[in-house]
């Protein structure tokens, strides 16, 4: 997300192609990331784009799209999954899958809100991008009540952006 708290821009492109040096599947430690987890839950908004990447970020991982309208017919070359039952039902699906890694809750404020609502967010992975967007897609909306975090580490990138690694406080 940009220091300023968007996700995406106005128009719907994710922050991290506002980057100059940016690239898909590499930057920001994503390889490393990528490889402990086992599935990667996201919205339409955030998985319809990635179709079009030249190459698939997650390869090789259960890629879950909630959606209430069925994929596009190329996401099927990609294994992945329509979650047209709500996000309840796939969280129930992914917990009885006993999968051999992490869940990446990928993507948008109706995705991670989504997830929130069912406490099932153990820890909160962030990239501060250093970049105002000035205007977009706010990774939190307004209106949200309070969630104590407890930072658990920190990593600089070359280029100024910041990860953040927090779990919540219950």
């Amino acid at each position: 997300m940009s220091v300023d708290g968007f996700v995406a821009t106005p128009d719907g492109r994710p922050a991290l192609l506002s980057m100059p040096d940016f690239v898909p599947g590499e930057s920001y430690g994503h390889q490393e990331f990528s490889a402990q987890c086992a599935a990667v839950v996201m919205g339409r908004t955030t998985f319809e784009p990635a179709l079009g990447a030249p190459r698939w970020p997650w390869p090789g991982k259960e890629v879950n799209v909630l959606t209430s309208r069925a994929l596009p017919p190329e996401s099927a070359a990609q294994g992945a999954v329509a979650a047209t039952d709500g996000p309840a039902a796939l969280l129930e699906r992914l917990r009885a899958a006993d999968l051999d890694g992490d869940v990446q809750l990928l993507g948008g404020p109706r995705t991670i809100q989504a997830f929130r609502a069912l406490g099932a967010i153990d820890r909160l992975e962030l990239i501060v991008l250093p970049i105002l967007l000035g205007d977009g897609l706010p990774l939190f909306p307004s209106g949200g009540s309070p969630l104590p975090l407890r930072l658990l580490d920190r990593r600089v990138f070359p280029d100024g952006a910041v990860e953040l690694d927090y779990e919540l406080n219950s």
